[in-house]
């Protein structure tokens, strides 16, 4: 049977629907994950318990999960995907801005790199978040990081 998990904590800014993907196709589920106002949605075609399990074993090291509700449904699904973010309640838990991890100080002075000596070096470990969100969900649209335009192999 299918459902809809429904994760609340700090996760949104952190890399948690990219890990929420990688975790479903390594287990060959098939269903969807977003990002809504409050929480995080993901649409799954079975196994949600061992995906639960899974998932907080290898959650993004900033992410952080306080509540999980699921609800049964009867969706059918054939691939899994990210769908776009969902307006919804604007009660997420912000992430903290970080300071900056071991790899980006790495691209940040190597100088054969994109990055270096780029002044917004971050990534899904490090950076600021708190300080550049403008609402929710947390997307680059919603962000201070929206004036800038991202090169051809960030998008």
């Amino acid at each position: 049977m299918s459902c809809k998990i429904f994760i609340r904590g700090v996760v949104q800014g952190v890399g948690f629907r990219p890990a929420v993907y990688r975790t479903a196709k390594r287990m060959g589920l098939k269903g969807y994950v977003r990002n809504n106002g409050s929480n995080v949605e993901i649409g799954l075609d079975r196994d949600y318990e061992k995906f639960l399990t899974t998932l907080r074993r290898e959650l993004p090291q900033l992410a952080r999960i306080d509540d999980v509700a699921v609800k049964k449904t009867n969706e059918k699904y054939d691939d899994f995907i990210i769908l776009k973010s969902r307006k919804g309640m604007k009660h997420s838990t912000l992430p903290a801005d970080t300071g900056i991890c071991d790899e980006c100080l790495k691209e940040l002075f190597d100088r054969r790199n994109k990055r270096y000596l780029y002044p917004f070096t971050n990534c899904t470990n490090c950076g600021a978040r708190f300080s550049l969100i403008k609402d929710a969900p947390y997307d680059r649209r919603n962000t201070s990081m929206n004036d800038f335009v991202l090169c051809e192999s960030c998008r």
